[in-house]
């Protein structure tokens, strides 16, 4: 996957931390009928990093559906902050790969503590909590 520059609107955070990011770090995908998978790979191996990064866009209902996300960054030493970078370029790639210009929703499968500690924290994100369930194991 090629950089793709932010557009306008992304944060002070954001931006600083995509040299670090890319300076380590390349995203590859696949296409799988309607989804994308990600991948995360350490370019000083080349050897893939990630665990699960899957979404999908589904333009009839006007959302991105998160299925998963766990780049294995956080297994690695001095990457506090990168698994933001990486959900962030990610979400950049998707809305330029299906040309999303703007109000679409992003749903994410997930737990209230991965959210609290992770999701809710990005701030160049908007996201609203629709549904709240238990708290899953």
């Amino acid at each position: 996957m090629n950089t793709i520059q932010p557009r306008t609107g992304a944060s002070t955070f954001m931006v600083s931390h995509l040299p670090e990011f890319f300076d380590r770090f390349g995203i590859s995908f696949t296409i799988d009928g309607p989804q994308l998978e990600y991948f995360v790979y350490e370019k000083k191996t080349g050897l893939d990093i990630s665990c699960s990064l899957t979404f999908d866009f589904d333009a009839a209902a006007g959302q991105i559906n998160v299925m998963t996300f766990y780049p294995g960054l956080s297994l690695h030493p001095g990457t506090r902050y990168l698994s933001a970078v990486c959900f962030f370029m990610v979400m950049q790639h998707l809305a330029n790969f299906h040309h999303i210009e703007r109000d679409c929703r992003i749903m994410l499968h997930t737990r209230k503590g991965v959210f609290d500690t992770f999701y809710g924290l990005l701030q160049d994100f908007d996201f609203h909590i629709l549904l709240s369930g238990p708290d899953r194991h």
